[in-house]
């Protein structure tokens, strides 16, 4: 019973065949056309994209090492002749000397936490949730405390009257107000180190609202914070009269009561590997249609 039921699939399967190609004209069934052989550029194009994807699979293990070498690498002096972030690989470690302007510092947010670099039981852990998970806790998305990162202008001691973006580190909701931790507020020249940013793209803003600033409480010593939702380098430095230079300084500068330093992520994906096996997949069907079409 299911043998005559296969010989009659079979025999429609043929006949349907048979019936496609009679209606395709005489000359194809005996040669193929420039439009059969044009017919190649997709599977082509997807043999070509797969490739393509490959190199930037490369290109991106290769960047991803170099930022991997830079974050634990020995912080150097900044170069005096350097006047923009974009002259210097991100992710750099700098070392600068200077003293901080404090009535002139402005917040980043509402950001929550980055506890990668902070240590057990260390100076900010208070805010942390930390992960059962450490391997994958820099790459995880996590409920933490909101606040704002604090950006301060930093004069450098050997440029007189030259200043640069310092994003201090992160304090709570409570703590925004400078007022609020006098004791973080480090007077003096200070030397710290931390790594070279660039320049975030800015959220849409929905029916083009504004930002307004956030007042703080010590009129006479403290401009109303103005707040930045991400890292704007080349409006924060004209609005603050700094070079477009730009530092997140790392946790070690962390003083207790003000900002909680080491607030960088490097976040990169590197998804090439499945865009590489969509390509070829595609190129191979793409190829083996054709041949199916045009050869069998």
């Amino acid at each position: 019973m299911y043998s005559i039921k296969l010989l009659r699939l079979a025999h429609a399967s043929s006949s349907c065949r048979n019936s496609y190609h009679s209606l395709l004209p005489t000359d194809s069934k005996k040669r193929r056309t420039w439009i059969s052989y044009s017919l190649l550029v997709f599977p082509a194009a997807s043999f070509a994209l797969g490739y393509w994807q490959i190199q930037r699979r490369k290109w991106k293990i290769d960047l991803l090492e170099k930022i991997n070498s830079r974050i634990p690498a020995k912080p150097i002096q900044l170069p005096h002749n350097v006047v923009s972030s974009s002259e210097l690989p991100e992710f750099t470690h700098i070392l600068v000397r200077g003293h901080f302007d404090h009535s002139h510092e402005v917040v980043i947010g509402p950001r929550s936490l980055i506890e990668d670099f902070i240590p057990f039981k260390g100076y900010g852990s208070e805010w942390a949730i930390r992960s059962p998970n450490k391997l994958l806790q820099s790459n995880m998305i996590r409920p933490s405390a909101s606040g704002y990162f604090i950006v301060t202008p930093f004069y450098l001691e050997d440029r007189p009257g030259t200043s640069i973006l310092v994003n201090r580190g992160w304090v709570p909701y409570g703590a925004r107000d400078p007022i609020i931790r006098p004791d973080g507020q480090v007077e003096g020249v200070v030397e710290l180190s931390g790594y070279i940013r660039y320049q975030e793209k800015p959220p849409t803003r929905i029916f083009g609202s504004q930002i307004g600033s956030l007042t703080c409480l010590d009129h006479a010593n403290q401009n109303p914070h103005i707040r930045y939702p991400c890292r704007q380098i080349d409006k924060m430095s004209n609005d603050l009269k700094t070079l477009p230079i730009f530092l997140d300084a790392d946790y070690e500068s962390s003083v207790v009561g003000g900002p909680v330093g080491g607030q960088t992520r490097v976040v990169l994906r590197n998804e090439h590997a499945s865009y590489i096996f969509t390509w070829f997949s595609l190129g191979t069907i793409g190829l083996g249609m054709w041949i199916y079409f045009f050869i069998f």
